[in-house]
């Protein structure tokens, strides 16, 4: 998944904050992802739900994969 806002995520950038708008400017949504996103998306591809997804990637990252640019 791309970043998720944990306790350790945030011990990090609370000594930087510069640091995390570095990050955040990679991810189009313009946030770290919550837990329970990523929990719900395992919880899809567990469930009967998903019985037709198959031999794809499933990406949980905020477009971070699709738009990681370096700004100037």
């Amino acid at each position: 998944p791309g970043p998720v806002n944990t306790p350790l995520l945030q011990e990090l950038f609370a000594k930087d904050p510069e640091r995390a708008a570095r990050r955040l400017v990679h991810i189009p949504v313009g946030r770290f992802a919550a837990a329970e996103e990523i929990a719900a998306a395992v919880a899809f591809l567990a469930s009967d739900d998903s019985s037709f997804v198959n031999a794809t990637d499933f990406l949980v990252d905020g477009g971070i994969s699709g738009a990681y640019v370096t700004p100037l």
